[in-house]
């Protein structure tokens, strides 16, 4: 089995993948796209989604992207910088698109986008991960 496989399954057979409703749309070198309708679990308050599912969304996009590079195991986040520039709210199918912008000897930088179903940016986040020493 390759890694792209591998990590495909490993994403199938997360506990929380299951709660969020979550699908791996897209899986390359370097790239993860994830998709999550809101379901009404997710809200807080006034219909808007509580901006921990969000960033959740956006580290399953940033780390599956990040594990595409490694050729084994896992990569955890050092650092999760995010910024929410608009409401994500019932009714929406989110999606996150990663890609791996940077890469040293001992992290991983990626840039996440989070989409709405009007196809306006809902967040971006700066995600660090942990290099495994191979």
């Amino acid at each position: 089995m390759g890694r792209l496989e591998e990590l495909r399954q490993r994403f199938s057979e997360e506990p929380l993948v299951g709660f969020l409703g979550a699908e791996l749309r897209e899986l390359s070198d370097g790239h993860a796209t994830l998709v999550v309708p809101v379901k009404k679990e997710f809200l807080i308050v006034g219909g808007i989604v509580q901006g921990g599912i969000v960033t959740a969304v956006a580290d399953y996009a940033g780390v599956y992207a990040a594990m595409t590079r490694i050729p084994r195991g896992h990569t955890p986040a050092l650092h999760i910088g995010i910024n929410f520039l608009r409401p994500v709210l019932m009714g929406d199918v989110m999606w996150a698109t990663a890609r791996v912008e940077n890469e040293s000897k001992t992290m991983l930088v990626t840039d996440v986008e989070v989409f709405g179903t009007d196809n306006k940016r809902k967040a971006t986040a700066s995600i660090i991960f942990s290099k495994p020493r191979v």
